[in-house]
């Protein structure tokens, strides 16, 4: 293993505080066509990159954020990049109230040229709210396709149930019955349109159809859940 990492230390010995110099990702070459996973040697460089993604990100975002590009943030940056790009990749970020949390996953969003979703509290805010913003956000992942950033804070529990339909997202990319025999009818029609769309040679059933879009659910939704680790239930 030593001899793998040995150009990370000028010494040629490699320690803990030499592998946070070891970065792999997509992101180097933001102008390239075709963007490899690969790693990243030239950290300065890395550093301007970071700076040109976040000052992209400040120029389209309704809410700009001030951040400091220093190795821990872009240690953490890209690790939310990277597994943002695996399949069923879900995070659960721990740490102290304003800790960046929330600001590096909005911006490894827009590096890996996601769409963010969060949810919107209000004092009034119940179950109701929460399902329909379920239902919003898997509709743009299963029947438009669109890969998607789900961001939530454990600040947002309102209610035991927003955690349960979390770990059923997390395991199965659905909540049962959340969609009504109406909306599901329009559901199975959208994903027979992508089938045909794309070639696929699926029985047109309901439940081949639902399933289809259940599948498109996993692939495209990312959760990312942040939370503090002094908060009691956690």
């Amino acid at each position: 293993m030593g001899s793998l990492l040995c150009h990370l230390s000028p010494s040629g010995k490699v320690t803990d505080e030499n592998v946070r110099s070891l970065f792999f990702g997509d992101y180097a070459r933001p102008d390239a066509d075709v963007k490899p996973y690969d790693e990243v040697t030239d950290l300065r460089g890395l550093t301007e990159v970071m700076e040109l993604y976040l000052d992209e990100f400040n120029n389209v975002s309704k809410a700009p954020m001030s951040l400091v590009m220093f190795q821990f943030a872009i240690e953490h940056i890209s690790r939310i990049c990277r597994v943002l790009k695996q399949d069923n990749g879900h995070l659960l970020l721990v740490g102290i109230g304003g800790s960046g949390r929330q600001s590096a996953t909005k911006l490894a969003t827009f590096i890996s040229d996601y769409e963010l979703f969060q949810i919107e509290l209000t004092k009034s805010y119940g179950i109701t709210d929460w399902r329909d913003d379920l239902k919003r956000v898997m509709l743009k992942a299963g029947a438009e396709g669109k890969r998607t950033t789900f961001l939530f804070s454990d600040s947002q529990i309102k209610d035991e149930a927003f955690v349960e339909d979390i770990n059923m997202l997390l395991n199965t990319g659905d909540v049962p019955n959340i969609f009504p025999a109406d909306e599901r009818a329009d559901i199975i029609e959208k994903m027979q349109a992508v089938a045909r769309m794309e070639g696929r040679k699926l029985d047109a059933t309901p439940l081949t159809m639902y399933n289809f879009f259940i599948d498109r659910v996993k692939v495209n939704l990312h959760i990312v859940l942040g939370t503090a680790h002094t908060h009691t239930p956690y």
